[in-house]
């Protein structure tokens, strides 16, 4: 599922079926959204898929993505995070968060907190 295929489990008898019109060259569609796999008489085979893997598929989402969709939420803990813990957003930040230069952290020279 990471790499964006769909695992579908048949029946081996179904599987014979789909292979032989495979090897005969002909057209088969994997319909996700219905589930179900078409061969070129029409005739449909069902399959089931993990309603969630189902969802992140049809939607193209990532892992990446599947965070981003969380993005007020982290926002939120960063807000608090920086307020409780400001030397934790590290070098170079403005505004509220602490600025410092690398020199000054290795303590040549010595920063009043």
């Amino acid at each position: 599922m990471q790499n964006g295929m769909l695992p579908v489990i048949l029946p081996v008898e179904q599987c014979r079926v789909l292979a032989k019109d495979a090897e005969e060259k002909l057209e088969l569609e994997v319909d996700l959204e219905k589930e179900e796999v078409r061969r070129a008489n029409g005739e449909a085979i069902s399959f089931t898929t993990d309603p969630f893997r189902r969802h992140c598929l049809l939607n193209g989402l990532d892992d990446i993505a599947l965070t981003l969709q969380k993005d007020d939420k982290i926002e939120v803990f960063e807000v608090h995070r920086t307020e409780s813990w400001p030397w934790l957003d590290g070098f170079g930040y403005e505004g509220t968060k602490i600025l410092l230069t690398r020199a000054q952290a290795s303590g040549k020279k010595k920063i009043d907190w």
